[in-house]
């Protein structure tokens, strides 16, 4: 039983990463967005892609660890 809640927390902890990096990228005026981190190389639009990625990643994972003990 304490495999599927920590699929659960596990999925729950990776929808707030994904929501701020999909919201940060969407701030056009934000810093990491701005010209001055992005000049010579999108550092900051890598950076924040991904932090989205690792969120999404802890969302699928935690589905994954869901579906494999959900009968148990």
């Amino acid at each position: 039983m304490s495999k599927k809640i920590d699929g659960i927390l596990i999925f729950l902890l990776g929808i707030p990463v994904f929501l701020m990096a999909w919201l940060t990228l969407g701030e056009a005026d934000g810093y990491y967005m701005s010209e001055a981190i992005n000049t010579p190389y999108p550092i900051g639009i890598t950076f924040v892609v991904l932090v989205g990625a690792m969120g999404l990643t802890l969302s699928i994972a935690g589905l994954l660890i869901i579906f494999k003990w959900r009968n148990a």
